[in-house]
């Protein structure tokens, strides 16, 4: 599956050429590496006793936790923030003390790729996991033969679709969300969905036009969210024709948050609810926020080791951990969605939850493949002439 909404076309002088669909720029100080050590390895830590795996995890895992120890770090191309992982890096800290150098980058969504594929092709590539939401740079990734093969055995235990991809697993399970600005709005002007949002601004055009931001359908997780709503949810190309023309594009949740904050826009859609929901709840009341009552897309941020990890056994720790029960509740704690079925957290909203609320025809999981260029084009151009 794979669908969602979208927002007006960006200005003609500015719109990215086709031949760079699904491409996005990196954030801005995307290149920095957040975190770092959270402290220097002591020689009591380097020597811990390690925890006892699961029952079901085999004998021989004491082999890859031995292993470990003589690699001391781990290295994560991301385009998560470091709010989103610092509960997870805390955590892992403390079961393998050994590794506490555990750093991730904050690129833009293609960076991710782009730079892994340059590094690795010149044989310089520093990273041991790639962790991102853009899922059509998913399908692409996973014709390259770039993951390691390493069967997780936490499998048994997750869902069926938990690996995307060969190599490629589900990290959390992060909702299309919208937020609003609760203090331009009258309370009656609250959207709970797409289809309710083209309603209100249908009734005062001229109080609306450019209020609305989306996610440009031309970046990666802008494509992959527009088109997962339009291809799942019933009349979801009518709600996109009935909001485009009050919608602006921007490639960027940040910027399509601050534009709510600062009131220059009433709603920002097609948000990652791992950036959109603590958003509003660490607002102080300013925004609200919303899945889409008539069917919400989730998007799986897929987490996968790279063939060349230069410390593999550290990255298949670190796997196995996001992926156990514990690890979800902390993948939680960050402000992203657990979907594992036995996590006990409180923090978010998990899949579960979600398809209670909602109704579980009205959840619609992401399933990302490779996206011809020629698909995207025809998507794009539609998205466009729906923009007027």
């Amino acid at each position: 599956m794979s669908s969602i909404p979208l927002g007006p076309a960006p200005d003609p002088a500015t719109r990215p050429s086709r031949r760079r669909l699904l491409r996005g720029a990196a954030a801005v100080g995307g290149l920095a590496v957040l975190g770092g050590p959270l402290s220097a390895c002591t020689a009591d830590e380097a020597n811990a006793a390690a925890p006892q795996a699961p029952a079901y995890y085999p004998a021989s895992y004491d082999t890859i936790v031995d292993a470990s120890r003589r690699e001391r770090k781990l290295l994560i191309y991301s385009n998560t923030s470091q709010t989103n992982w610092q509960p997870v890096f805390d955590a892992f800290a403390r079961r393998y003390p050994w590794l506490s150098d555990i750093r991730a980058t904050n690129l833009g969504g293609s960076a991710v790729y782009e730079r892994y594929y340059s590094e690795s092709a010149a044989g310089t590539c520093p990273a041991d996991v790639l962790a991102n939401n853009a899922g059509p740079l998913w399908g692409d990734y996973a014709t390259r033969d770039a993951a390691a093969d390493y069967r997780s055995p936490e499998k048994d235990h997750l869902p069926d679709w938990a690996e995307l991809l060969p190599g490629v697993w589900t990290m959390s399970t992060d909702p299309v969300a919208l937020i609003y600005n609760r203090k331009t709005l009258a309370a009656d002007q609250f959207p709970d969905g797409l289809r309710s949002l083209a309603a209100i601004v249908e009734a005062q055009p001229s109080r609306f036009r450019g209020k609305v931001g989306v996610y440009d359908p031309t970046n990666a997780y802008g494509y992959a969210s527009n088109q997962g709503y339009t291809s799942n949810v019933a009349g979801g190309w009518d709600t996109f024709r009935r909001l485009l023309p009050f919608a602006h594009a921007d490639h960027s949740s940040g910027t399509l948050v601050e534009k709510v904050v600062s009131g220059e826009y009433d709603f920002s859609i097609n948000l990652s609810g791992g950036v959109a929901i603590p958003a509003a709840e660490h607002s102080g009341g300013l925004l609200g926020w919303s899945y889409y009552a008539e069917g919400t897309v989730v998007m799986p941020r897929g987490v996968s080791i790279v063939k060349t990890a230069p410390h593999p056994n550290a990255a298949r720790l670190f796997l196995d951990f996001l992926l156990s029960a514990d690890g979800q509740a902390k993948v939680a704690e960050g402000g992203l969605v657990p979907y594992r079925p036995d996590v006990r957290q409180d923090a978010m909203d998990s899949l579960q939850d979600m398809r209670r609320k909602l109704g579980a025809d009205r959840v619609h999981l992401y399933r990302p493949v490779q996206v011809p260029e020629r698909v995207q084009e025809a998507y794009v151009a539609r998205w466009e002439k729906a923009a007027g």
